[in-house]
């Protein structure tokens, strides 16, 4: 059975997000609609108000790419980040070593 959003039931579920943008918020607010979380989030969206969650390491970080750290690399030694493209095959935490060295 589809849930038929109402204008009160729109406004109640932007209103909760925008004052909680959280994934939790989206998976209380489905629990008292009796509908999926994504249902929620898909009405959200459509709405314009809902952010994706960025993805984060296990530090809770978001991640740089290994490009980041070879141009820094790069940088430090006065060299074209091409000459660098090599050091793709390198360990991240080789590069992060390296990068933090040289600064």
């Amino acid at each position: 059975m589809a849930i038929i959003y109402t204008p009160q039931i729109v406004e109640k579920i932007r209103t909760a997000y925008l004052a909680n943008p959280t994934p939790e918020t989206c998976v209380a607010l489905a629990g008292e609609l009796g509908v999926p979380p994504r249902s929620v989030i898909a009405k959200l969206s459509s709405l314009g108000v809902y952010k994706k969650q960025g993805y984060l390491n296990k530090r809770g970080e978001a991640p740089v790419r290994k490009g980041t750290y070879i141009e820094q690399i790069a940088a430090a030694l006065d060299m074209a980040p091409e000459l660098c493209e090599s050091l793709e095959k390198v360990n991240k935490n080789v590069l992060v070593a390296i990068a933090q060295r040289l600064q």
